[in-house]
């Protein structure tokens, strides 16, 4: 027990500590790299929980495809290597949301029963998996492919106006 206690703060860590530097990175290949290790940390908690299939998939998409997506955009489209990012300094309003919105999601977290929502049976294969996917968690699903859709309208938006 002490040995998953130990891995999940270790993971934690990582995790969290990858998330700030990405988030504080100067140069966007630096935050780029720090963000697809945050990615690997997310994942080591997913195997911590014996959700595997579900870490595969995080390693596979998220550090695979878009952590690696992100670091050729940004190495093919920058011509010129930056050479020290202007930094703004932290707005206390800015923290205030932070804080607001950790706030409020912990709550929801604390005071709701999600474990109705998950099936009785830990032995799930793959065509169970989406069996849940397609049918109870398909307005997540579809959510989830709107918000990443828009996210491309938005990123080829602003690639075209940087051309013109």
């Amino acid at each position: 027990m002490i040995e998953e206690d130990i891995a999940f703060s270790a993971l934690a860590a990582l995790t969290i500590v990858a998330a700030v530097v990405s988030l504080e990175a100067r140069q966007v290949v630096y935050g780029a790299i720090s963000l697809a290790f945050s990615f690997l940390g997310v994942a080591g908690l997913f195997i911590l929980l014996n959700a595997t299939f579900v870490a595969l998939f995080q390693i596979i998409v998220y550090v695979g495809a878009i952590a690696v997506l992100i670091l050729f955009t940004v190495m093919l489209v920058t011509k010129d290597v930056e050479a020290e990012a202007v930094r703004e300094p932290i707005r206390p309003f800015a923290i205030l949301i932070a804080v607001a919105v950790a706030v409020i999601v912990s709550l929801v977290a604390a005071f709701s029963n999600f474990t109705n929502t998950y099936p009785a049976s830990s032995n799930l294969s793959v065509a169970d998996i989406g069996q849940l996917l397609t049918g109870q968690y398909a307005f997540a699903l579809e959510v989830l492919a709107l918000v990443l859709g828009a996210s491309i309208v938005g990123a080829l938006t602003l690639a075209k106006l940087e051309k013109e």
